[in-house]
């Protein structure tokens, strides 16, 4: 008897939402469990470093959240007391040459939008609403 390869993976958040794109991947059928009976708009934005949205890229994300992401020409600092500008980090084109991924800033709506839509477009992943995740048991296969 062949073993199953699947993950259940306890809520759709960006989070869950990442890891079940990543299980899938890689080869696993994956479960996600989310208690809410939808998923709605939380939060606000968030900055993606090239490290979190290389992942994101190799997810096939790319493109929907590029429409929708803010890409920063820089990070400035600058003196409360002199209001000169003590530093200054470039992003933008520069990040993405160096890093190779981009530097995003994305409402936290909009992330979790793009990652539900290729959730529910994977034929691995299945996104049950409106079911709690409450327990674990060891079983002898895993």
């Amino acid at each position: 008897m062949a073993l199953t390869r699947t993950v259940i993976v306890a809520g759709a958040g960006i989070g869950g939402l990442t890891a079940s794109l990543t299980l899938a991947a890689q080869g696993f059928r994956v479960v996600v469990l989310e208690k809410a009976e939808r998923l709605e708009e939380a939060g606000a934005g968030i900055q993606l470093s090239p490290n979190a949205s290389r992942i994101l890229v190799e997810l096939g994300l790319k493109e929907p959240l590029a429409r929708r992401a803010v890409t920063p020409e820089s990070v400035n600092i600058l003196s409360a007391r002199a209001g000169g500008e003590i530093a200054r980090m470039p992003l933008g084109q520069a990040a993405e040459f160096r890093a190779g991924a981009p530097y995003w800033v994305i409402h936290r709506a909009d992330l979790q939008a793009a990652l539900q839509a290729a959730v529910n477009d994977h034929p691995d992943i299945d996104l049950r609403l409106g079911c709690q995740f409450e327990d674990v048991t060891k079983h002898a296969k895993g």
